[in-house]
């Protein structure tokens, strides 16, 4: 077994994680867009790089609610554009739906500096039917890294699916892709972390999922999906640590939903 330190954060708030290659992240967990932004106004002006989970801008509503939010979700989006020219030397990742088709929106991650949306990235598989009726996935979307350093980025389930790709080809990626309910991938060219990538940053809501859980061990089960995860994804590739900055459903939570985010850091000790 990969030997691994973790350091966990299980509530709501700021959470701080520093990596190999001098990025610091500041992770800010929310299950609501109101308590999200109250938090980024707390956030010190020196940070460099400031990172929310998955769609916290649609965080507290819905999937459903995606299309008839548009408006209010381009008003946060632009909330935190005007918020980031208090802060010009700061890079804000945001969760968020992106309208390039107006009718399936992509799950995607905003790049914000200085007032600029300056690059963003796309999911490019869904893990529930529902996410992958409501989105407009990319399953070829490019690699993608924190502007200079090694830190590659991933949003929610494609931590889960990078770990596929690094251990599987062929015929039985196929199938375990057919298996897994993601055959629309077979085919495709999907590409996950670039070959220089030495460390993970995902932006997750309820990171891992599953069908399976016993109710009552929810964590128990995530704990365990993500490390096993983790460890694959350390095994396979140059990745040395992960950082996940998560958040709990609100609205739309199951009852298989964890008891609390799991903003965390796993590293492997070399």
């Amino acid at each position: 077994m990969l030997p691994v330190e973790e350091k966990m954060c299980r509530v709501n708030g700021l959470s701080f994680w520093d990596l190999d290659d001098g990025t610091r992240v500041v992770g800010v967990s929310s299950s609501n867009w109101k308590e999200f932004y109250k938090l980024l106004e707390e956030v010190s002006p020196t940070e460099r790089l400031v990172v929310s989970p998955e769609l916290v801008t649609v965080a507290g509503r819905d999937l459903k609610d995606v299309i008839q939010m548009r408006a209010e979700i381009e008003s946060r989006v632009m909330n935190v554009l005007d918020f980031s020219c208090s802060r010009p030397e700061t890079m804000f990742l945001l969760g968020t739906p992106l309208f390039v088709n107006p009718e399936r929106p992509r799950n995607s991650a905003l790049c914000i500096k200085n007032g600029e949306i300056v690059d963003s990235i796309n999911k490019r598989c869904g893990v529930t039917r529902e996410e992958n009726e409501c989105f407009e996935m990319v399953p070829e979307e490019r690699p993608f890294v924190v502007p200079g350093t090694n830190t590659a980025v991933l949003i929610c389930a494609d931590f889960s699916l990078a770990t596929l790709y690094s251990s599987q080809t062929g015929a039985d990626l196929d199938r375990c892709l057919e298996l897994g309910g993601k055959s629309q991938l077979i085919g495709q060219r999907v590409r996950f972390l670039p070959e220089f990538a030495t460390s993970l940053l995902v932006i997750a809501c309820w990171g891992v999922g599953g069908q399976w859980i016993v109710v009552g061990r929810e964590d128990e089960y995530y704990e365990m999906q993500l490390r096993n995860i983790a460890w694959r994804l350390m095994n396979n590739t140059d990745i040395n640590e992960i950082v996940m900055v998560d958040r709990v459903p609100g609205v739309e939570k199951t009852c298989l939903a964890t008891s609390g985010p799991y903003n965390c850091k796993i590293k492997k000790i070399i």
